[in-house]
């Protein structure tokens, strides 16, 4: 059985390094991080930024309090486990829930409704104005063709609930853009 087991994994591990050879090592890197999410494979360090895994506090949903299958984990587990509290919140919940568990990393408001309807949440009394607000606070940013997509800040809420103090922290933390002052016109005179 043991021999049986090993000769799966070595033949695994051929396909794998046939695949990723041609590869840079970037994209290897990018292959290997989004294998190892979908798969839920977290026991790597940490702690050591140059090991596969990504490091505690770097956007990672298995090292930082996601599900650690999110492919296993239903919408309405997600959103019971998480506890968004607004619907700003929980529009950034879905998103997550749609690049991570679904591999949609863009999509537009009609599927947020629908992942939102299939886990049985509450409806949104108006999707797109939920849609735009979290636009507008930094978790999702416009991804062409009219869809969206969940930024890095809309990952850190999700990975930083249900403590809503976290959450508090994480928006606190984030530099707000400067607004332009705008030039006056010179008036005429006479």
């Amino acid at each position: 059985m043991a021999k049986m087991a090993f000769a799966n994994e070595l033949e695994a591990l051929g396909v794998v390094l046939g695949a990723l050879e041609p590869l840079e090592e970037k994209a290897r890197l990018f292959v290997l991080r989004t294998a190892m999410d979908r798969l839920g494979v977290n026991d790597l360090s940490k702690n050591d930024p140059r090991s596969l895994g990504k490091p505690t506090g770097s956007g990672s949903g298995a090292a930082l309090g996601a599900p650690p299958d999110m492919a296993r984990v239903t919408p309405k587990e997600f959103m019971r486990l998480k506890q968004p509290v607004t619907d700003v919140q929980r529009v950034a919940c879905l998103a997550y829930y749609l690049a991570r568990a679904r591999g949609t990393a863009q999509f537009k408001t009609l599927d947020l409704t629908k992942l939102n309807t299939e886990g049985a949440g509450f409806r949104f009394s108006n999707a797109a104005v939920a849609v735009s607000n979290a636009t507008l606070a930094g978790f999702l940013a416009a991804a062409g063709g009219g869809k969206k997509q969940i930024t890095a800040l809309g990952e850190d809420i999700v990975d930083a609930l249900p403590d809503q103090e976290k959450v508090k922290i994480t928006v606190a933390t984030i530099k707000k853009p400067r607004r332009r002052k705008s030039a006056k016109k010179p008036t005429k005179k006479g």
